[in-house]
């Protein structure tokens, strides 16, 4: 992770340096030298990136990883103290003046201590022939090693993949007759070499294609490999070699014909010599074969017969001729060269021409290989294809992008095992065709309930225990630790898996092994994913764009790079929580520890604190807080999961952050909402100032202290689940917040001048009053996307309230009363979510009336308390796609000829409908997706007729019962 740490640095030096260049003075010039150091540092580290597995470049960014630690250090303390200083009185100024000199003076020296390490570094690079340019052998023979590994693992056993293969062979023989790529994706280790190789060798496939062959790429890939891989396949095999004659030796060749022929017109008019021209035209190869096949034959004196009567001059010619033309081939040489690239790939592009074949390209990384080598494989529009797989799925998309059909087949994302498929991998492996005693079947299965349906984790576990005793006791010790003991045995599983991570670019790689803080099987929200991110520093700022966005596509990244499973979804499409696989996670973690990028905890005393970059403590049910002063800990994040932390000492609910106050003044991020303590905030989190994610659990909290708004790095600040009354009035200083989250309703504070947030981007809780009004009306937000608001009785023009906030996306509104129309001007809000609101057919007119609209979810309190009255006409929701109701009594739903015509999605759940209202949804022509969960008998009738249509997937859960009409 040392390239992390170093980007990171850098752009907090260059921050401070530009921004806050206040609190380096005395030692400007000196934060200034380092950080030229440390840029030239960085391109050391992306020069070396992909090619650190020779141990001396390891050691080298081992160290350059601790120096950069050291110097995070050391600029992070001064921050510290330099803050504090700023905050005292003249007096005291004056009284600490020597403390902040000494101080001062430590800091310059540590700064030339920390370069000097950094030259020292350099020197040792040049010292021990460090050098990185090309990667050498090592590199490439031990990727090879680890693919052969990984097919050996991968294709020892095929169990299940039955409607997978049938699935796949259905696609690559029927269909249109144009060239189709087909493909396979999935995380490492799933099984997609194994399935593929069964598809290969399907019997139908073998009957069906006239050629098929079959290619490993791997990451560390060339294009010349690729291609004589294919060649060897073809039969009859081709020439893969290439006559050439030397530049200087065809220029006299090409001269010396000329010459001869010249003196001899008469006798050599009408022959191969006579039209230099189309010799010059030639291959040399070509050229070659001609002129001996002319020369040596009987061609030359058959053709000057028919010049000339034949005369003893005939044969000296053409022996003058032979003998030449054989001259100069002998100071060629040999002359026989390896083709070059091109001209390989017009050899194959010639050998498959008119056939009708099967390519399969197995492992391939990079989308750049399908460009290089898609225009070799010709459409002879007879039905042939080209079956890929990959552990990223924009390779996939890439290829199938260049497909001729329209439109291009979706990748196959291949599942996990099933729970009997797994069983009958693992029972296969262990037992060799013999039948698993039943005393060993209940433990067997918890083993193979913890690989979690990964096949590479199976095989490999089941050939551990295949060569161990089988019995009660020796099975039952690996209980709860399968796997530590796959993580442990690199050389089989982890090492295949750490494929992926390898392949991460650098920017991802932080991202990736931060999701070790998570436990095991723990469904993780994405935007409390993407806010740590931030707060941590990975996420890059791109040009103008949101910093959200761009953590998004990271996100989305890894998700295609077969990393992190989608666990469920949110209405706009969005990936709402994730998971990682177990394997995954805990290589997260065995990088991470070496890395000291983040450790997880357990059951431990957290007194001192690691020296880890970052501390995660997961279900620590006797977590204990050392009440005595302890050293100072350099962990820049605590996160918790689960459990509950106890004192020594009986002391109050503040003394959580107290403890964090003293003994760890650097911290970035705390994160404890998701542990079972109750949390107030002390005066002296003031003193937190590099803080920038703050979220805890404090049901007993009803203020938050003044000293929270000196923070003055603090972007997330989210207090959900507390009991607030009010905000602090120095709010406003918090100028790079970007994220308040609040359970409402909270007034916010008022200010008289222009004071605003501009960063900030999330905003709920908040108690919809006139002065929220003025705040809105004086810009105080200007870039807020999302809000929440609880509204009044007397509330009547929040709509148009919301006019200055351009860039607002989602909004959410608890205890809705009225909604007037907003005719003027139109809201950019493209999501509402209404809580607890009064929904009479004048609110949902004004609802219909917003052309933004694409997403609306309407949730009664409980169920069967909230009523709706939906008149829709044509000109109502005309972008609405998406429309969920929860706990409602649906009264009346009329739709109009053209209403709704973008609704594509319906969610319903715990709603009761009467019989003409569940009817009106058949007048919803748009529907793609309709989701019913808990329906009313009457409603789960009416809507199985939706099955009927093409294209409209409908799931009710539970299935219907009798109906019974009229309502439930």
């Amino acid at each position: 992770m040392a390239d992390s740490v170093v980007t990171f640095l850098l752009e907090n030096l260059t921050q401070l340096l530009t921004q806050e260049s206040e609190l380096l003075g005395g030692v400007e010039d000196q934060v200034r030298l380092l950080r030229n150091e440390l840029r030239m540092i960085n391109i050391f580290l992306q020069n070396s990136e992909g090619k650190r597995h020779d141990n001396l470049v390891k050691e080298v960014v081992s160290q350059i990883r601790d120096v950069a630690y050291e110097a995070e250090d050391v600029i992070d303390t001064f921050i510290v103290t330099e803050s504090k200083h700023r905050k005292r009185s003249k007096l005291r100024k004056v009284i600490h003046y020597f403390d902040r000199a000494s101080a001062l003076h430590m800091v310059a020296k540590k700064i030339e201590s920390i370069k000097n390490v950094i030259k020292e570094i350099y020197d040792n690079r040049s010292k021990y022939g460090i050098e990185i340019a090309e990667p050498s052998g090592g590199d490439a023979e031990a990727e090879e090693i680890l693919n052969r590994r990984r097919r050996y693992v991968e294709e020892d056993q095929v169990v299940g993949f039955g409607h997978d293969t049938e699935a796949l062979v259905k696609q690559l023989m029927d269909g249109n007759l144009q060239r189709n790529v087909v493909s396979i994706i999935g995380m490492g280790g799933l099984g997609k070499t194994t399935l593929a190789r069964k598809i290969y060798n399907n019997y139908h496939i073998k009957n069906y294609f006239d050629f098929r062959g079959w290619v490993y790429v791997s990451q560390e890939y060339r294009i010349r490999e690729v291609l004589l891989e294919v060649l060897k396949g073809v039969t009859p095999r081709p020439k893969l070699k290439i006559f050439i004659l030397k530049a200087e030796l065809k220029e006299e060749l090409l001269h010396g014909l000329e010459a001869i022929y010249c003196s001899n017109k008469t006798k050599l008019q009408g022959t191969v010599i006579g039209n230099l021209k189309v010799i010059k035209e030639m291959r040399d190869e070509e050229c070659k074969n001609t002129l001996f096949d002319f020369l040596m034959t009987k061609k030359a004196e058959e053709q000057i017969k028919e010049n000339i009567l034949k005369d003893s001059l005939d044969d000296k010619l053409i022996d003058f001729l032979l003998n030449f033309v054989r001259d100069i081939y002998m100071k060629n040489g040999e002359g026989w060269q390896e083709m070059n690239d091109d001209e390989l790939k017009s050899v194959l592009l010639e050998c498959l021409k008119d056939k009708r074949y099967l390519l399969v390209m197995d492992d391939i990384w990079d989308t750049k290989l399908w460009a290089e080598v898609s225009s070799v494989f010709p459409d002879n529009l007879n039905g042939s294809r080209i079956l890929i797989t990959s552990r990223i799925k924009e390779v996939a998309l890439d290829a199938s992008s260049l497909n001729n059909s329209i439109p291009p087949n979706s990748p196959y994302e291949l599942p996990f095992l099933k729970e009997d498929e797994s069983w009958e991998l693992f029972s296969k492996k262990v037992f060799r065709g013999a039948t698993c005693p039943p005393e060993l079947e209940t433990l067997g299965k918890k083993i193979v309930k913890s690989c979690r349906g990964l096949p590479l984790a199976i095989v490999v576990f089941a050939g551990l225990l295949a060569n161990k005793e089988k019995t009660y006791r020796t099975w039952s010790k690996y209980i709860g630790n399968v796997n530590s003991y796959l993580i442990e045995d690199r050389s089989s599983c982890t090492d295949i898996l750490a494929l992926s991570y390898n392949h991460l670019p650098r920017h991802l790689k932080p991202c990736f092994l931060y999701f070790g803080i998570y436990p095991e099987d723990f469904e993780i929200p994405v935007r409390q994913l993407i806010r740590l991110w931030i707060a941590e520093g990975f996420i890059r700022q791109t040009g103008n764009r949101n910093m959200e966005d761009v953590a998004e596509d990271y996100f989305e990244e890894l998700i295609d790079r077969s990393l992190i499973q989608v666990a469920t979804k949110r209405l706009d499409g969005g990936v709402k929580t994730c998971r990682i696989h177990d394997l995954l996670r805990d290589l997260c973690i065995l990088e991470s520890t070496k890395e000291k990028f983040l450790e997880v905890c357990s059951d431990v005393n957290l007194s001192p604190m690691s020296k880890s970059r970052r501390t995660s403590i997961h279900y620590a049910n006797h977590l204990k807080l050392s009440s005595t002063p302890c050293e100072p800990s350099y962990s820049r994040s605590l996160i918790g999961f689960g459990g509950v932390v106890e004192l020594e000492s009986p002391l109050d609910t503040s003394y959580y952050l107290q403890w964090l106050c003293k003994g760890n003044k650097l911290v970035r991020v705390v994160e404890l909402r998701n542990m079972g303590i109750c949390c107030l905030i002390p005066n002296k989190i003031e003193n937190l100032v590099l803080l920038r994610y703050l979220s805890i659990p404090s049901s007993e909290l009803h203020d938050i202290p003044d000293s929270v708004c000196n923070l003055w790095n603090l972007e997330t600040l989210d207090m959900r689940n507390s009991r607030l009354k009010c905000l602090p009035k120095g709010l406003w200083k918090l100028q790079k917040l970007r994220h308040l989250y609040l359970d409402g309703p909270i007034s916010l504070p008022r200010t008289d001048n222009e004071e605003a947030l501009p960063n900030l981007q999330v905003l709920t809780g908040i108690a919809m009053n006139q002065d929220t009004v003025n705040l809105f009306g004086k810009s105080t937000f200007p870039n807020v996307r999302k809000l929440g608001l609880y509204s009044s009785r007397e509330e009547s023009g929040l709509l148009s309230s919301l006019h200055p906030l351009c860039y607002l996306q989602t909004l959410k509104i608890y205890e809705l009363f009225y909604l007037s129309i907003p005719i003027s001007f139109q809201l950019t809000v493209t999501k509402i979510t209404l809580v607890g609101a009064v929904l009479s057919s004048s609110n949902i007119r004004a609802l219909g009336s917003l052309t933004n609209l694409r997403i609306l979810s309407v949730r009664g309190v409980r169920q069967g308390c909230s009523e709706i009255t939906l008149h829709c006409d044509e000109s109502s929701f005309r972008q609405l796609e998406v429309f969920k109701m929860v706990n409602m009594d649906v009264l009346k739903w009329t739709i109009g000829n053209g209403a709704m015509p973008s609704l594509q999605r319906l969610n319903i759940e715990h709603c009761r409908f009467n019989y003409a209202a569940a009817k009106s949804i058949l007048c919803l022509t748009a529907l793609r997706d309709v989701e019913i969960l808990h329906p009313s008998p009457i409603l789960a009738k009416i809507v199985q007729q939706l099955q009927m249509r093409d294209g409209c997937k409908l799931q009710v859960y539970p299935p219907p019962e009798p109906t019974i009409l009229g309502w439930v």
